[in-house]
């Protein structure tokens, strides 16, 4: 009969909270609690069979028929044991990620894409070259910033000297909170005569501005609109890193966790690495994060495009995928991000290894790019996870959790009018190491979104653990 806890394997369900506390898919969960229970066996057993020779030594019986039956017993049960994990562990998840920190830290846990799509206070006049004030704020929905007429509020905030999108009329006069000056968003609430809030009202440190729309010659009311600015800038970090980032294979490193880091205002994706060994094994004493390029987007050999990628209102979206392989004689040794149409799109290195002996096998010849190249019009169409009028995502009080499938495809974009005043930029990015413990190759990796309705969330990595259930055999030969 099988014993106990491996009847508790086979209806065994790893929680959000069980991959956050090992740091465990959950295949490598059922294989590491399957090892450690088949060692305290063959103790038990081993201890048994010794026991039952120092008794025929010491001529205190034969007990050969006792011993044969125990082998026996001892063989049975590990062959249905064997099949029953074999089972179990086709059909385990083998996904890691990251659960929300106790406490979020920017800079620490997360960070952010700034001031891609933020929310700016204009008046009609200065929406057109011509000074009028003879449309409404929603005909504007793509313009610029002509000009500041009469030096009226517009010379009392930084301008946007970017685009301006979705222009639209909330209250003709408001008393402005402005934020402070090294602040990456404009204002900290507005609050409109009608009394409507955009944003969190509070202690207003700069203190409010009064401003009011006006009538021109009775006829035309110059209104102040609230419109939605893309302006690349000192203050804006929009930008991601295209170019390769790869193990050192020469040495026999393979790729073994991911993390999100900002460096110079650009979001690379750093891959840990580690040497590989034999049977799926990985050196820890090896582990180390490979250090990312230092450039800067505005280098003389550096292109938009080829090494990086800068997000505009025309080109802000992010798929979210799953890139895995089924073929067990690749692991992962590098990523990338590449666009595809407006699209950040991940691809995953992968390069053929031996299992036995754990040597990759000639990766300069043996490797390849692979991805998901569905898009939003062609393919396997894509579907939009939205995002709609959402809260600043460290303002929820509860942990995110995993709300994106493969296949999908989400857009950064601004924070709510009334919950933000559309200041921040959302999803955030979740930049805590994702790792395994103890560290395995990888058969595939992913971007994920999580989050909870009514708050911007974040977008993290993920990995997919190495898939061992195939190089589970139950012995052919006896004991």
């Amino acid at each position: 009969m099988t014993f106990p806890i491996m009847r508790q394997i086979s209806c065994l369900q790893v929680s959000n909270n069980q991959i956050c506390n090992t740091l465990q898919s959950a295949q490598q969960f059922v294989y590491s609690l399957y090892a450690d229970i088949a060692l305290t066996e063959l103790k038990a057993y081993t201890m048994m069979e010794f026991s039952w020779m120092m008794l025929r030594v010491y001529g205190k019986g034969n007990y050969t028929q006792e011993a044969e039956l125990m082998r026996s017993d001892y063989e049975k049960r590990t062959e249905r044991t064997l099949k029953l994990l074999k089972d179990v562990m086709l059909r385990a998840d083998r996904i890691v990620y990251r659960c929300d920190p106790g406490k979020h830290v920017q800079g620490v846990t997360y960070d952010e894409v700034t001031r891609l799509l933020q929310g700016y206070i204009e008046n009609e006049v200065d929406l057109n070259n011509e000074e009028t004030c003879r449309e409404t704020c929603s005909f504007y929905q793509t313009t610029r910033s002509e000009g500041c007429f009469k030096e009226l509020y517009c010379a009392r905030q930084p301008r946007c000297s970017g685009r301006l999108y979705n222009c639209q009329f909330v209250d003709s006069d408001m008393w402005v909170c402005p934020s402070p000056q090294n602040s990456t968003r404009r204002y900290e609430f507005i609050e409109y005569e009608n009394g409507r809030v955009l944003g969190k009202r509070g202690k207003c440190t700069r203190g409010t501005t009064k401003v009011d729309s006006w009538w021109r010659y009775l006829l035309w009311h110059c209104s102040y609109c609230f419109c939605l600015c893309d302006e690349q800038g000192l203050k804006s970090d929009r930008f991601f890193n295209l170019r390769d980032t790869i193990a050192d294979v020469k040495r026999n490193r393979i790729v073994t966790g991911l993390r999100f880091v900002k460096k110079n205002r650009i979001f690379h994706l750093q891959i840990q690495e580690g040497e590989l060994l034999p049977r799926g094994a990985v050196n820890q004493s090896t582990l180390e994060w490979k250090p990312v390029e230092k450039y800067n987007f505005f280098d003389r050999d550096v292109k938009k495009g080829v090494d990086y990628h800068m997000l505009s209102y025309e080109n802000r979206s992010i798929d979210l995928d799953d890139v895995n392989t089924d073929d067990n004689s690749f692991v992962i040794t590098g990523v990338r991000f590449r666009v595809v149409g407006a699209h950040l799109n991940l691809e995953a290195y992968y390069s053929e290894f031996d299992f036995k002996t754990g040597q990759l096998i000639q990766p300069e010849a043996n490797s390849y790019w692979k991805s998901n190249d569905n898009t939003d019009v062609s393919g396997a169409r894509r579907e939009k996870l939205r995002l709609e009028n959402a809260d600043v995502s460290t303002r929820t009080i509860t942990h995110s959790i995993p709300l994106s499938r493969h296949n999908q495809y989400i857009d950064f974009t601004n924070t709510g009018l009334d919950k933000d005043a559309a200041q921040s930029t959302v999803p955030f990015i979740d930049i805590q190491d994702v790792i395994s413990n103890p560290p395995v190759p990888l058969s595939g990796i992913g971007i994920y979104y999580k989050g909870r309705n009514g708050y911007g969330g974040f977008l993290g990595p993920k990995l997919i653990t190495y898939d061992y259930t195939p190089h589970v055999q139950v012995p052919k030969n006896k004991f």
